[in-house]
């Protein structure tokens, strides 16, 4: 399922307006109010660019007091996508996100030039000549919050997530880019972590303790399904706070085929 650059940034446009930057699909569970859970892999199609026009999987950075829709944009003099504005994502080892599951950061994290080793959900990808790369975590790299796996929830081909435990990984540095964002840990017990389940982790190849309701602030993910076809687009935008890039917002799009699975491998 194929998506121009400007179609996917008029839906993000819509996302950020919102947000203010903040089983099968026949048998998926049911989800807290209307729509089922989307519970396997979300393989990932390759990013590629025709001119400006961009396909598959990518991630743009925003300039700050930018505009989603038409930047400007950040140029990586490492990727040739729309003169650099954009960069192409190749799914990693997994495939692509797993939901209901972790695809924690690997130990180590980073080479000794900090390229990223994360290799899970993306190959590591050169931005600024370092790779960076994604995982989610079971607490969250950045505010050190814990969070819950990614969820995706079908309402009639409409998508909603959350992916408040992705972070990217660049230069031996953790920015939350997420959606919703998790809120710094102060050392309090996030509302719900007291109902915390067992989750598996497809790096560690362990189950852990994910909260199902962490303490995030703003809305999540949103896109569309075809659930006959099992294509899937899913975008949103992330504030970065600290580091390098502080006051950049990070644009992502995901876009591939869903195929159910289970949450975690058979007979554990």
């Amino acid at each position: 399922m194929s998506r121009t650059a400007a179609a996917g940034l008029a839906m993000t446009a819509a996302l950020t307006l919102a947000a203010g930057c903040g089983g099968s699909s026949s048998k998926g569970t049911s989800a807290a109010g209307s729509g089922k859970q989307l519970i396997g892999l979300f393989r990932l199609t390759p990013g590629a660019a025709h001119g400006k026009q961009l396909t598959g999987t990518w991630f743009r950075m925003l300039q700050p007091k930018g505009d989603v829709a038409t930047g400007p944009y950040m140029v990586n003099g490492d990727s040739p996508a729309d003169g650099g504005r954009a960069t192409l994502l190749t799914p990693g080892t997994s495939g692509g996100l797993r939901t209901n599951a972790y695809q924690s950061q690997p130990a180590p994290a980073f080479d000794s030039r900090g390229n990223s080793l994360a290799d899970s959900i993306t190959k590591p990808t050169k931005f600024f000549g370092v790779q960076f790369s994604i995982s989610t975590n079971e607490v969250d790299l950045q505010t050190k919050t814990k969070v819950a796996p990614p969820t995706v929830v079908d309402n009639n081909g409409r998508l909603t997530a959350n992916l408040a435990s992705w972070a990217a990984s660049w230069n031996k540095q953790n920015f939350n880019q997420g959606a919703p964002k998790p809120v710094s840990s102060t050392g309090a017990q996030a509302p719900g972590q007291q109902e915390a389940t067992r989750v598996f982790d497809w790096v560690s190849h362990k189950y852990l303790n994910g909260a199902p309701k962490p303490s995030v602030s703003g809305t999540g993910a949103t896109g569309t399904y075809n659930a006959s076809t099992g294509a899937f687009v899913l975008q949103w935008t992330s504030l970065i706070v600290d580091g390098p890039f502080a006051g950049f917002t990070g644009i992502w799009h995901l876009e591939g085929t869903f195929q159910p699975g289970s949450a975690g491998p058979s007979g554990q």
